[in-house]
């Protein structure tokens, strides 16, 4: 067999486990953490957290697509 444009990998699930965490970090613990009031350092450090995996998520999305389109 030869070659063909399948590509084979587990980069798909790392960018759904990127956005999936992010947007789990951001609904959910900073909910929590805004009833609690003592605790705004951990809500901000979870806001970037989730920002974070967010764009690292979106990233690897965009990078993955502009392998596939003129790498690849």
């Amino acid at each position: 067999m030869s070659g063909g444009s399948s590509y084979v990998g587990y980069l798909n699930y790392i960018i759904f486990l990127f956005l999936g965490t992010g947007a789990f970090a951001i609904w959910v613990d900073t909910y929590y953490y805004k009833q609690d009031q003592g605790r705004d350092k951990e809500r901000k450090a979870t806001m970037i957290a989730g920002w974070t995996n967010i764009s690292l998520g979106i990233l690897a999305m965009i990078g993955s697509w502009i392998y596939k389109r003129y790498i690849w």
